[in-house]
């Protein structure tokens, strides 16, 4: 397999990637998946539990929104929350039609709102080919495609299990669903979390949102994760750690050991825990901070629409690849937020996708979009520009606690590096891909960095020590882009109307155009600046910020 035309390619086979492509295929597309390592077995969801945020329409679901946009920070939209679990409460119905059965459905009255991943995983995969999608496992896309008018129109690749041949895939429209970034921080699944859809769409010239709240961090056992909601935590002189995780992040950042006691925990862990080692004689189970980035933080690209469309004409977006503040304000999707929207920006996204495709007619002449990392001869190892990145994101004084002293200090450093990156990156074969996600990594690594500088406050996991109060001016949304000149806009908040999914209707094919109203702010050079972006609602932000 070289080249295949098709209707509606999916990049990446996680939950989000496999509801959009079935998605896709009921709306009568050829669909095509293609996936970096495998569908249905790879990725954070394939580990442990996923939760999901299923709550049937009545009181109940009316009062978890309201305590949503609270928590938020008061920047998700409670239209679009309401619209998520409308879908999500239908798909998981769907779910169980299929043929998955809960964990807890056996003893009678379940709520359907934890997974078992690795089943679901595996029930979605047989979903996706049962619809008719061609799957195509190990083909990690390299570069997106687009026509003479700036519309994406495919991706190419290589197959890392056919000696990394070439594959190109032409497309009527594209959905971007690869998962966030966790920086290699070696969290449970995060091994292909690494930011390369946010960089192929960023050089398609998309925009991202929300990218300074990337700094979720997770606790991990030593050496593997356990579930840690009903055990006690305290440091090595056994004080007991009040307030839990920001309490055990800040005994951890100040260099004390942290452990968890296993004597707390459900039998079946203390079992798991014993097999694996993990708990000493005392029954001290310790622990580690563990960056999970934008897998279990918010920011990701930007959407333009209720299907889920991007900035770019042609260009979805679905899961942990885009930004969730709709949803989840200025904090995490732990709470099964992310689960939720994984279903329902899948289906919007790919149900998008076949009707952009189909209103959008033959796909002509395409060309590659030109990308980073991409030189035939490397120059750079990419090991460098993964350790430097990952010194700048992984440590919790550098994203868990931030100042405009240590932001403009990992600003400058890689920032620095990004013009070697983007030329002296490349190779071939394996090569090739590892200079690409090096690549991402790094520009992932800017927009968390830049966006963090721009907010000189303090909301949801957005933490500024030195400005650590909230601040009412603040409550809009911070846009970035750009890759050579890395910019930071703002955007008021807006309201997208709830409606049905059936009622959704994606943008009309506007050739060579962004959708009306979506045009990035301006590129700027030297220190970040704030660029007003479009105003849609009577909020003052700050118009300009001099960092």
């Amino acid at each position: 397999m070289n080249e295949i035309d098709t209707d509606v390619l999916v990049l990446g086979g996680g939950p989000a990637g496999a509801w959009a492509a079935v998605s896709a295929a009921a709306g009568g597309a050829r669909v095509v998946l293609v996936d970096k390592a495998r569908c249905g077995s790879s990725g954070p969801s394939a580990f442990g539990s996923t939760m999901v945020w299923n709550i049937p329409p009545g009181a109940a679901r009316n009062a978890a929104v309201r305590r949503s946009h609270a928590h938020g920070g008061d920047l998700g939209d409670p239209e679009w929350m309401h619209r998520v679990l409308d879908e999500t409460h239908r798909r998981i119905e769907q779910l169980v039609g299929w043929g998955y059965r809960f964990p807890d459905d056996s003893r009678g009255g379940s709520q359907r709102v934890r997974l078992d991943g690795a089943g679901y995983l595996r029930r979605m995969r047989r979903t996706v080919v049962e619809a008719g999608v061609r799957v195509l496992d190990h083909h990690p896309a390299l570069q997106l495609l687009r026509d003479g008018d700036g519309v994406i129109s495919g991706a190419a690749g290589v197959q890392q299990h056919n000696g990394f041949r070439a594959w190109t895939v032409r497309a009527g429209a594209v959905v971007i669903a690869t998962g966030g970034c966790a920086f290699l921080s070696g969290g449970a699944g995060t091994d292909v979390a690494t930011g390369d859809g946010l960089l192929l769409a960023a050089e398609a010239g998309a925009r991202l949102s929300g990218m300074e709240f990337s700094s979720a961090y997770g606790l991990a056992a030593m050496p593997n994760s356990v579930a840690l909601q009903y055990a006690t935590l305290y440091d090595e002189s056994g004080t007991v750690l009040e307030g839990h995780r920001h309490a055990a992040f800040t005994a951890i950042a100040d260099g004390r050991r942290v452990f968890a006691a296993a004597d707390d925990m459900p039998e079946a862990v203390r079992d798991w825990l014993s097999r694996q080692g993990a708990a000493d004689r005392a029954r001290r189970v310790p622990l580690r901070a563990v960056l999970e980035g934008t897998v279990r933080g918010t920011g990701g690209l930007a959407l333009a629409g209720p299907d889920c469309a991007t900035t770019v004409a042609g260009l979805f977006g679905a899961g942990d690849a885009v930004s969730r503040e709709a949803i989840t304000g200025a904090v995490s999707g732990f709470g099964g937020q992310s689960g939720a929207w994984a279903i329902a920006s899948g289906v919007w996204a790919g149900a998008g996708a076949a009707r952009f495709a189909r209103t959008r007619g033959a796909v002509g002449v395409v060309h590659p979009v030109p990308g980073a990392g991409l030189a035939a001869r490397a120059r750079i190892d990419p090991r460098a520009i993964v350790g430097l990145v990952q010194e700048h994101t992984l440590p919790l004084r550098r994203s868990y606690w931030r100042s405009a002293g240590s932001l403009r200090d990992s600003i400058a450093e890689l920032d620095g590096l990004w013009p070697g990156a983007a030329f002296d990156l490349g190779g071939v074969g394996a090569e090739r891909l590892r200079a690409r996600q090096a690549a991402a990594l790094l520009a992932v690594a800017r927009w968390t960095k830049h966006s963090a500088l721009a907010r000189t406050e303090t909301r949801g996991m957005h933490r500024r020590t030195d400005h650590p109060d909230t601040g009412a001016e603040w409550r809009v949304r911070l846009t970035s882009g750009g890759l050579d000149d890395v910019w930071v806009g703002t955007e008021r908040l807006r309201r997208v109307p709830s409606e049905p999914a059936s009622a959704v209707r994606g943008p009309a094919v506007v050739r060579g155009q962004v959708p009306a109203g979506l045009e990035p702010a301006p590129a700027v050079s030297g220190t970040p600046r704030i660029v007003p972006g479009r105003r849609t609602s009577d909020l003052t932000p700050p118009d300009r910020l001099a960092m």
